[in-house]
């Protein structure tokens, strides 16, 4: 892992416009970039395209990068905002769909009518899944970043605040309007 110092010395160059030292620092933070992520994602594929994109906007946003928190925390927001756009991407294009074994059973003549129980689960936790889902894009983005730092990445408030370049109260009200918010577009399913 790379020195703050270290760091700080190819920012300083990189803002200069040496390409060498962004490389270097792409190569020091890759991976971290990368695991966060993975971790939001879930998919191998996803997080390459999420940290392909995030050092794309690093580098074209690198002027704006002013110093006022960590390199790192700066390009690690990026990488959950651009981690979140896909992921909302991706949801918004996702087509509905039913269950493929039912429809498979549905489709054999010789088959019950009636689906099994573990069918059933299936089908009762994709629709759960798809209400959160849903209930989670309803949310300000605001709301919809801390809720996922916090309950995905299990970050600290501490961690969050210096993620979002918040103070740690301003986290906390967030997370607690965005854990109310969800409560009430899924108040018939824990009634």
């Amino acid at each position: 892992m790379a020195s703050d110092e270290t760091t700080d010395a190819l920012v300083s160059l990189a803002l200069e416009g040496d390409k060498k030292a962004f490389n270097q620092l792409v190569t020091l933070h890759y991976d971290k970039v990368y695991g966060q992520a993975l971790r939001m994602t879930k998919s191998e594929e996803d997080a390459k395209d999420v940290a392909q994109l995030t050092w794309v906007k690093v580098w074209r946003k690198l002027s704006t990068f002013k110093g006022e928190s960590a390199f790192t925390s700066w390009v690690y927001r990026i990488t959950t905002f651009t981690a979140l756009d896909l992921i909302r991407k991706r949801n918004n294009s996702r087509e509905t769909s039913t269950e493929p074994d039912f429809l498979e059973i549905a489709a054999n003549s010789d088959a019950s009518p009636i689906a099994s129980p573990e069918q059933v689960r299936k089908l009762e936790g994709k629709e759960l899944k798809a209400r959160i889902d849903d209930a989670l894009s309803k949310l300000p983005e605001k709301l919809r970043t801390v809720l996922q730092l916090r309950e995905i990445e299990g970050l600290t408030y501490e961690e969050m605040a210096q993620k979002l370049q918040c103070k740690t109260g301003t986290v906390m009200s967030r997370l607690f309007n965005a854990r109310k918010t969800i409560q009430k577009h899924l108040a018939d399913l824990i009634s």
